[in-house]
């Protein structure tokens, strides 16, 4: 069995693209998805050729729309009410949306009191992961810098708080 993620975090990716929703659903329905269920499991490879696709026609920018949707719907442990707790239970909630073997993971490394590193081994381009970070700091409208350390695969990125 592939590794699969939750309709949750697909309808993020719906959302995300605002006035291009009817390109995105065309693709997903091209791959099976043609009505979703938010809580349903889909295909994480069928969702990243999506998100690729978008990428290539549509521009880098909509991957970081996207992210920034994945805080206001996917799963999440109950603890996380800050933006400090969303990024050091970023991997658990992670792991929360997909399942099924080696889908990647998240670190994070404490640099010192108000600097925190997360590294993003998963298949989502860096562009997604820096939308969810920026979609974490609005959430909890939290004050934070966020500098791309690294944008090659899914990213790396340092976080002052």
């Amino acid at each position: 069995m592939s590794v699969e993620v939750h309709g949750s975090a697909v309808k993020s990716v719906i959302e995300g693209c605002g006035v291009f929703q009817k390109r995105v659903k065309t693709l997903l329905a091209e791959k099976g998805i043609e009505e979703l269920d938010v809580n349903a499991w889909y295909s994480l490879d069928d969702v990243i050729a999506v998100i690729t696709k978008l990428a290539a026609s549509v521009g880098n920018n909509l991957l970081l729309e996207i992210g920034k949707y994945i805080p206001k719907n996917s799963v999440f442990p109950p603890e996380v009410d800050s933006f400090e707790k969303a990024v050091v239970l970023l991997d658990v909630a992670y792991k929360m949306n997909h399942r099924n073997g080696n889908y990647g993971e998240y670190k994070c490394i404490q640099e010192d009191p108000h600097t925190i590193r997360v590294i993003c081994n998963v298949p989502y381009p860096a562009m997604v992961n820096l939308g969810i970070l920026r979609g974490f700091a609005r959430r909890f409208q939290s004050l934070v810098t966020i500098r791309e350390a690294s944008m090659d695969g899914g990213g790396e990125f340092v976080l002052k708080l």
